[in-house]
């Protein structure tokens, strides 16, 4: 090598050495100024320190962008002019961005980052949205109940604006991330106002049960396969259906089936079946249901209670005589409008029972006894003892069939006495 070359070489790699150590030395002033800005609270000078700094050091490490994004944040709250504000918080998310493409982002930003890149001069729901989901899943029940609302809106304003064939999947999400942020709500003990904006946007959604039922397929498609979040999530979206009056559609129906093979042994499953049958007038269906239910009672008193909604079942499906026959096993604080029941089964079989005129009309007469019995319990007759009154024999009847002291009513075993 010739000695001019040499000394050549050695001139460059010494400029080079010298233009590195004066850009290292521009970093460190820049980071140097902004460190001085910050003693003094001017985080709008801090912030454009630490932005110059970024460029001469090449980037930042995790603790300098740190610095970067906290005197950004405060720059932004301290900011009362608008268009400055927002240029700020686009400044932010920008700061955000670079930080996460170097590996040097804080998840624990996650929520306050997905409200900043809702507040920049082009809002981005949908990344908005990916933070909102991670910073909740990972707060859980410390999460602020304002990005709790904030989340819901956003998720909400992207089905607003979705082309036709985004609505129904994000439709979905609406439905099923109201239940499980009603959920975190209760278990976090939010305020009701947390869980009121909830339920405006989800309401702007779904208004019926025509809204509702054509997404019930996916849903029931896609259920949780842990037992507990499985059963938690059926039991939402019955009690769903239920405030939109779908109680009479097949899918409820599907929905509490889903629950029973869930748990057999569920009271609660089994009683939600009932009031379906019994609301659809399926009356031996719901029959079948109660002595069903009845097996998982939780108690006596319980077990009397779905004994008097077998024989009201009964009564409805025009069973008189197994209505009789099931109220008058009722005991304990249903037995008066169990009385109540076996008065009326006995009074409209009235016509059944009995060998001639004279006697099917004698049944009134226990009808009443039994009416007259219930109500001295505190139940309600409902103008029946009148109605049967009015059907007792009368002088003339009694007289034509010789005045009996006594008539058997051999339906029911006991004698009655019409004409005294």
């Amino acid at each position: 090598m010739k000695l001019g070359n040499l000394i050549l070489g050695v001139a460059l790699i010494a400029g080079f050495s010298s233009f590195g150590q004066e850009e290292d030395k521009e970093c460190l002033r820049m980071r140097f100024l902004a460190g001085e800005e910050l003693k003094v609270n001017n985080y709008q000078g801090a912030s454009m320190y630490y932005i110059k700094g970024e460029t001469l050091c090449g980037g930042y490490d995790a603790a300098n962008y740190a610095r970067l994004i906290g005197s950004l944040r405060n720059a932004i709250n301290n900011e009362t002019d608008a268009a400055r504000k927002t240029a700020y918080t686009d400044t932010l998310n920008g700061a955000y961005d670079r930080a996460d493409k170097a590996g040097a982002y804080d998840t624990a930003d996650d929520l306050i980052r997905g409200s900043y890149l809702l507040q920049g001069t082009k809002p981005n729901n949908v990344e908005a949205d990916k933070f909102f989901v991670r910073g909740i899943a990972a707060q859980g029940v410390n999460t602020n109940e304002a990005y709790v609302s904030y989340h819901y809106y956003n998720l909400y304003s992207m089905w607003y604006a979705a082309p036709a064939e985004k609505k129904a999947e994000l439709k979905k999400r609406l439905i099923t991330e109201y239940f499980s942020l009603s959920k975190l709500i209760t278990e976090a003990n939010m305020s009701a106002k947390a869980s009121e904006n909830l339920t405006t946007y989800f309401n702007y959604i779904v208004r019926s049960c025509d809204d509702i039922l054509p997404e019930l397929k996916g849903f029931m498609s896609s259920l949780p396969q842990d037992k507990e979040v499985k059963t938690v999530t059926v039991k939402n979206f019955l009690n769903l259906l239920e405030t939109k009056e779908c109680t009479d559609s097949k899918e409820f129906m599907q929905l509490v089936d889903t629950l029973i093979a869930i748990d057999p042994t569920s009271f609660d499953a089994k009683m939600m079946k009932v009031k379906v049958l019994v609301s659809n007038k399926n009356y031996g269906a719901a029959i079948s249901a109660l002595r069903d239910a009845k097996e998982f009672a939780p108690d006596e008193a319980t077990k009397q209670e779905i004994q008097y909604e077998i024989a009201r079942a009964q009564f409805s499906q025009g069973s008189y005589s197994a209505a009789y026959s099931t109220a008058m096993s009722v005991s304990g604080e249903h037995k008066g409008k169990a009385l109540i029941i076996a008065g009326q089964s006995v009074g409209q079989n009235a016509n059944n029972c009995g060998s001639s005129t004279f006697e099917r009309s004698c049944n009134n007469i226990y009808a009443v006894q039994l009416l007259q019995q219930g109500a001295a319990l505190g139940a309600s007759d409902g103008g029946a003892i009148g109605r049967y009154k009015a059907r007792y024999p009368s002088a003339d009847d009694c007289f034509q069939n010789g005045n009996p002291a006594s008539v058997s009513l051999t339906c029911y075993g006991i004698s009655v006495s019409p004409c005294n």
